[in-house]
């Protein structure tokens, strides 16, 4: 296996050597200073720092080790990806967008490479904390460092064993070779503080159903190491983000089941599997899945409040700093977490900044026409993005420099009016620089960015309230919320839904205004099938206006495992590489 010293443990890290032998896929890390691993387990002050070693590398740039991280700035860089792949993002000058072959469906092979990478790395942090703490014999804090641990790992193989689940595409090519090379059904390998280093050359990838129960025993030890546990600050998760998480999740199977009866009766069959030593599942239908979604959805919300429009549209805090309702967070907070200026969140994705990608090379990152035409001037959200009847107009600048809400006059931009002219239509302003500080690229990139919002656990209780109260009770309470916190006028009506298919239209376009550029739908999209249309944009690139087939999921939705695993691994199954397979020249 490749050795490199880690560039993700924090200084204060000492850990075992052993402890670092086990635990990633790919590669075996080298911690600079060690204890023995006896000490680790009985000095609370090292299993912290290892805990911290966690959330730093959640912000990690350049995991390869290249010196290059274009495409690999951490769990932000995930979620930008994720966005990118979906239908309501498209750059306005791809000259330094870094995504053009991945849009375009040209390459969606090589950036799937730091994904892997970056989870497998990410899993390797909190195996370091979880092969040091036994919960038989750990103190009170101690056991809140594993809930914590677990909490993360949870997060990151449910990323990722949606992420590689190779989905029918309609595409025969693919399909075809995904049926001959037998991979329908599998996520990941499963990779923990257990596994050695030889079990890792013979690791298959988990079955769905053995990995849903992985993950489930994660989240339950979490549920119970966590139950008494008042975090400090939001960047650790505690017990609502626990059940957050197990929302998610349920929602998962239950939709998954719900399709797929057959998938319903492996899962149910590997049940009583001796192979497999997780926690079981306890469910026969998809509506016992639906069930357990909306409850622990439920459970999720408890203390919080949806954003509100003030601080949506703040040109100081807008999706720059956790409130009310967010569950969890990452953030920037120092100049040594910012390796490189140009390779950041901040530089791609925020418009009004006069450095970065998108605020002075024209990267500019915008919400797809299609989808802005849907938010009326009710729907206050429409205002973090340029209306394309405003852009470039000293009328439109008067119009986002002052803006009533509530009984208040607030700016809803950055910039002078010279400035703001030069911003294209549909350019987002959701995302402001750390304080709004348009100009220096240190102090404007200490933002924090949600992992969880509690509007995420509202969107699945009515989803599944749908599904088990019928499709008018999800109507009534998609239409309760929209019209209680976004809409000002009232007027929102879901467009009358009577069918689950219409409902569900419904309810993923105001999910995706809502969710834009935190990397949430992505995982709805691959869920429930749905298609990728760009064609019905007027603003995205040629060579990126691509539909995907009806009723199957978008190719490139599918990642792609590089093959430095597969050839370590021999017992990983790749899946087909969808490079090309869907283009414009093509359809």
């Amino acid at each position: 296996m490749k050795r490199l010293i880690s560039n993700h443990i924090i200084s204060l890290t000492i850990v075992a050597a052993a402890t670092f032998g086990l635990v990633s896929c790919i590669d075996s890390i080298e911690p600079s200073e060690v204890l023995t691993s006896d000490q680790v387990k009985k000095i609370s002050s090292s299993q912290e720092g290892l805990i911290n070693g966690i959330l730093s590398y959640m912000i990690t740039f350049d995991s390869w080790g290249s010196g290059d991280p274009l495409n690999d700035w951490g769990y932000p860089c995930q979620m930008f990806y994720r966005e990118v792949l979906g239908s309501d993002i498209p750059v306005y000058s791809s000259n330094y967008s870094y995504w053009t072959t991945v849009e375009s469906g040209v390459n969606t092979r090589f950036k799937a490479y730091y994904t892997y990478r970056f989870y497998y790395d990410f899993i390797a942090t909190c195996n370091n904390v979880t092969s040091v703490v036994d919960p038989a014999t750990a103190s009170p804090t101690s056991k809140n460092y594993l809930g914590i641990a677990l909490t993360y790992r949870a997060m990151a193989y449910l990323d990722i064993a949606r992420q590689f689940e190779f989905k029918k595409t309609g595409i025969a090519s693919l399909d075809d070779k995904a049926s001959k090379d037998g991979i329908w059904g599998l996520t990941v390998p499963i990779v923990t503080e257990k596994t050695t280093k030889e079990m890792q050359r013979h690791n298959p990838r988990a079955p769905f159903y053995k990995m849903y129960r992985f993950i489930l025993t994660d989240l339950n030890h979490a549920e119970e190491y966590l139950a008494n546990y008042a975090r400090p600050d939001k960047n650790l998760p505690d017990l609502s983000v626990v059940y957050g998480l197990k929302a998610r999740l349920w929602m998962e199977m239950a939709s998954r089941f719900d399709q797929s009866s057959a998938d319903l009766a492996a899962a149910v069959t590997a049940e009583d599997s001796a192979s497999i030593e997780y926690d079981k599942l306890g469910i026969t239908t998809a509506r016992e899945c639906y069930e357990k979604a909306r409850t622990y959805a439920r459970k999720a919300v408890s203390g919080y409040s949806p954003v509100t429009e003030a601080q949506w549209l703040s040109t100081q805090d807008g999706f720059n700093k956790d409130n009310q309702a967010w569950m969890w967070k990452l953030g920037y907070t120092t100049r040594e977490q910012i390796s490189y200026m140009y390779y950041t969140f901040t530089s791609t994705v925020t418009s009004e900044t006069n450095w970065g990608l998108a605020g002075t090379y024209g990267a500019t990152r915008m919400i797809g026409s299609a989808l802005y035409d849907k938010m009326p001037e009710g729907d206050w959200r429409h205002y973090a993005w340029i209306d394309p009847t405003a852009a470039g107009t000293h009328e439109g600048y008067e119009k986002y420099d002052s803006i009533t809400i509530g009984t208040k006059k607030e700016k809803l931009t950055l910039l002078d009016e010279d400035a703001w002219k030069e911003l294209p239509a549909y350019a987002n302003i959701k995302f402001r620089p750390a304080k709004g500080n348009i100009s220096d690229t240190y102090e404007g990139q200490f933002i924090s960015l949600p992992l969880m919002r509690m509007e995420e656990m509202k969107f699945i209780d009515i989803e599944a309230t749908a599904h088990l109260d019928g499709v008018a009770a999800g109507v009534t309470a998609l239409k309760d919320f929209i019209n209680t916190y976004r809409y000002t006028d009232n007027s929102y009506q879901a467009n009358n839904a009577t069918t689950m298919e219409d409902f569900i239209k419904e309810l993923m376009i105001q999910k995706r205004i809502e969710f834009w550029g935190e990397g949430i739908t992505y995982f709805d999209y691959k869920r429930l099938g749905l298609q990728v249309r760009r064609k019905d944009n007027t603003n995205y690139e040629p060579s990126a206006r691509i539909n995907s087939k009806e009723g199957y999921v978008c190719p490139w939705m599918n990642f792609f495992i590089l093959e430095y695993e597969t050839h370590n691994n021999v017992a990983c199954k790749p899946n087909p590489d969808t490079s090309g397979s869907l283009t414009v020249t093509n359809q």
